[in-house]
């Protein structure tokens, strides 16, 4: 009798395990998750300030702007926000060639979010004059962010709430970078 007690019950343990093993591998996923397993490369963003970016999604809740759709828009904001599959994600680097498709631009605005430009972000920007950055820190500018465009005539404004201190560790990030432009630092707009 206890025998048959003892093979009850292993086998009623085989079968939850079983059944539990086999419930968690078909579980829903959360958004997140889903984003993380299904992506291989860039994934397609909503739609934010009238353009299409590609980001790479991270499980911190930040994201990498991959590309941005081919736009013939003359001035492009990068979004500080994206979501995907309805999960929100903080903008916090810029890919190298994210400003490939945006031939006609002419200015960037990019927001305090972003913290890191990558090589080549603005190669194939030929008409790019102006760059925006809305930051009171510093943002790592990578070798060769500027390879293949001409920065002579271009300006990069700064917010008037950035320190000299951070002013100056950008400079010497830009002049690492290949820019040679101006840095001024934007008109402020209190009275």
């Amino acid at each position: 009798m206890v025998k048959g007690m003892k093979k009850a019950m292993v086998a009623a343990l085989a079968a939850v395990l079983t059944i539990g093993s086999f419930s968690t591998a078909y579980a829903a996923k959360s958004p997140t998750e889903s984003v993380e397993a299904e992506k291989k490369n860039d994934v397609k963003a909503d739609k934010v300030n009238g353009i299409v970016p590609t980001v790479d999604t991270k499980k911190d809740g930040t994201a990498t702007l991959g590309s941005i759709k081919k736009t013939t828009k003359k001035s492009v904001s990068v979004p500080s926000k994206v979501k995907v599959n309805g999960v929100e994600y903080k903008v916090t680097k810029i890919s190298a060639g994210a400003f490939d498709n945006c031939t006609k631009m002419t200015s960037v605005n990019i927001p305090s979010t972003v913290t890191t430009i990558g090589a080549k972000a603005f190669s194939g920007a030929d008409s790019l004059k102006k760059i925006s950055l809305s930051g009171t820190k510093a943002v790592s500018v990578s070798k060769n962010a500027f390879k293949g465009t001409d920065t002579k005539n271009m300006t990069i404004e700064v917010s008037p709430k950035m320190s000299s201190k951070e002013l100056k560790k950008l400079k010497k990030e830009l002049k690492a970078a290949g820019y040679k432009g101006k840095v001024t630092v934007k008109k402020s707009t209190k009275k």
